[in-house]
């Protein structure tokens, strides 16, 4: 379970930084840090993407969202988003039936880099217990696969190009992770980098009694 970042990624002034404003909206708010501003870079097409990329990045496939839920309330948005692998799409609020990890992260942002190591091995470990999920946002779709296939992060990922995701889910800035219970309710949230294994164990058993 010990989890080793990748060294030289990042430069260490920027790891305890997100990628946007710490101030959001909801009384599920922790924030981790201060951030700082970055800015998205130009979306390029989804037909421009080598599939290559796809084969590499290797990602498991997206969860199954069951037909015609039960409101969640506070629940992810009712949003159907392409899997990142580009196979299928999938429904936000349609996901039941078992715990979520849901991390918006883009290939831009320092923070999200340096947490992906962590996030990877706790999906691995926990893949009975736990499903894991991305939500990639306001990126370009080749950066972002090739991100995953260097870092050997295979939990699945959506996409959301245009950041439609932002306003329903109070969003500042990358990095964010939603704790989902398997009724479809955000117990939690934490805005920022999850600094290190102690860190994510705590917010896994606060949020959904979940032990690493």
């Amino acid at each position: 379970m010990k989890v080793t970042l990748l060294v030289g990624i990042i430069a260490t002034a920027v790891v305890l930084a997100g990628c946007a404003s710490a101030e959001t909206a909801g009384d599920l708010v922790e924030v981790s840090a201060e951030t700082t501003s970055a800015i998205a870079p130009e979306v390029t097409s989804m037909q421009d993407v080598d599939p290559q990329l796809i084969t590499a990045a290797n990602l498991d496939p997206c969860p199954e969202g069951v037909f015609a839920p039960d409101a969640a309330i506070p629940g992810l948005p009712t949003l159907t988003l392409n899997c990142l692998d580009g196979t299928s799409a999938l429904d936000l609020s349609a996901v039941r039936g078992i715990p979520i990890v849901v991390n918006v992260w883009a290939s831009w942002c320092p923070p999200c880099i340096a947490e992906m190591p962590l996030l990877a091995q706790a999906a691995r470990d926990l893949t009975d217990q736990v499903q894991f999920l991305g939500i990639n946002i306001e990126d370009d779709r080749s950066s972002a696969l090739q991100l995953l296939a260097d870092m050997g992060v295979t939990f699945p990922s959506v996409e959301d190009r245009s950041g439609d995701t932002r306003a329903p889910l109070t969003i500042p800035g990358p990095p964010v992770t939603y704790f989902v219970r398997a009724d479809g309710v955000i117990a939690g949230r934490w805005d920022g980098q999850i600094q290190g294994e102690e860190q994510l164990t705590s917010l896994l058993q606060e949020y959904l009694g979940i032990t690493w």
